[in-house]
């Protein structure tokens, strides 16, 4: 099983352990808000089913640092060579620069150990923050649009990034 490690973060698969402190921290609306495929509120069977399909694709990871649960990142393949990111982290975690330290991560290791070589993001209009995570690993924005809140049930403004990983 893959695990990442950084000076200070494990991003590894979360086991059914985690599946209280999962909620507790997508449970937050100011982190739901935030995420385009998340239910709000958030409930033991959204993060069964959530933890069914980290395990299932070998691209989803969990942010653990000192061993606890701070967050979530992943690739979901696109198509032969891209792929999209994302990441979110419990709100007690934010400004701490885990988002930059774990994308920097997974972006090396979709590098070596994947056949990807375009990945996407996309940030809700607004969202300053995970814009300035993004631009620090090297995506550029190259334009915008509107993507689904689950959470909130309607289409949102975002801004869509792009990364081109090393041959």
């Amino acid at each position: 099983m893959i695990e990442l490690s950084t000076e200070r973060l494990t991003i590894k698969k979360l086991s059914g352990l985690d599946k209280a402190r999962l909620v507790e921290l997508i449970g937050d609306p100011r982190v739901s808000e935030t995420l385009g495929n998340v239910p709000y509120p958030y409930t033991d069977e959204d993060a069964e089913f959530w933890i069914g399909i980290v395990h299932s694709n070998e691209f989803n990871f969990n942010i653990f640092h000192d061993g606890l649960l701070i967050g979530g990142i992943g690739l979901t393949p696109q198509g032969d060579d891209s792929c999209e990111l994302g990441y979110w982290l419990g709100f007690d975690y934010w400004g701490k620069g885990y988002a930059t330290e774990a994308c920097h991560a997974l972006l090396v290791h979709a590098s070596i150990e994947t056949c990807f070589r375009q990945v996407r993001a996309n940030v809700y209009e607004g969202n300053n923050a995970s814009s300035k995570v993004l631009e620090k690993v090297g995506f550029k924005q190259i334009g915008t649009g509107e993507v689904f809140s689950l959470s909130k049930q309607k289409n949102i403004p975002c801004l869509h990034y792009e990364y081109r990983l090393p041959d």
